[in-house]
């Protein structure tokens, strides 16, 4: 890890957890508020895997070589398991990114790849970190209406199977993140649509000292 690299992280704000749940659009909100640059980790997904190696990134390379089927007809554990090695594996192309950014300006990183494990290992102020997890009816809630997922599940032998392992998958990644974060002391904001965008929001402005 370079100099800028380091000299970013030490300054920048974190906002992992599970998908689907409003994350990026608080992330959007606080960087437009307080004029930070945004990173969605997300964004830079395919690039990666694109990029990934056979020797480096066994499953990263094993995932860009499967179709949809592939992906969701797996055993959920199998999953799950595979989900936190392809972001182990993904995590030093996500610090590499940041090279793309000036030192100037505050970053804040939002996305399921900053597992609790990885981020622990920078050494960051606790008060920089926030994970928010959704309960399993308020993910599922959420999912069903994002569009790209028709697109996805129709390349399945069986939507309806694969929509219940996606599910299934995210729902154990989530218990685990969660529990990885409380482990190594960092704050949770359990999401199950009890508080508003904007309330969750403000949660994490004072836990980042933005205000």
């Amino acid at each position: 890890m370079n100099k800028k690299i380091e000299t970013i992280l030490s300054k920048a704000y974190f906002i992992g957890g599970s998908p689907c749940y409003g994350k990026s659009t608080i992330t959007k909100k606080l960087a437009d508020k307080y004029k930070l640059n945004y990173y969605k980790i997300d964004d830079y997904e395919r690039k990666h895997v694109k990029n990934s190696e056979p020797k480096k990134h066994p499953i990263m390379y094993k995932y860009s070589q499967m179709n949809w089927n592939e992906v969701w007809m797996r055993p959920v554990n199998i999953q799950v398991k595979e989900e936190f090695e392809f972001y182990r594996e993904r995590f030093e192309m996500v610090l590499c990114e940041l090279n793309k950014f000036s030192e100037d300006k505050t970053v804040i990183m939002e996305g399921a790849a900053l597992l609790p494990e990885l981020i622990d290992k920078l050494a960051i102020d606790k008060n920089r970190v926030i994970y928010m997890i959704p309960s399993k009816e308020f993910q599922i809630k959420h999912y069903s209406k994002r569009n790209f997922i028709k697109g996805i599940l129709s390349e399945c032998s069986n939507p309806e199977k694969a929509f219940l392992n996606w599910m299934e998958r995210d729902y154990y990644f989530g218990r685990k993140v969660k529990s990885q974060a409380k482990d190594l002391g960092y704050k949770v904001i359990d999401v199950n649509g009890k508080k508003t965008i904007e309330e969750n929001m403000k949660i994490i402005e004072r836990h980042f000292n933005l205000v």
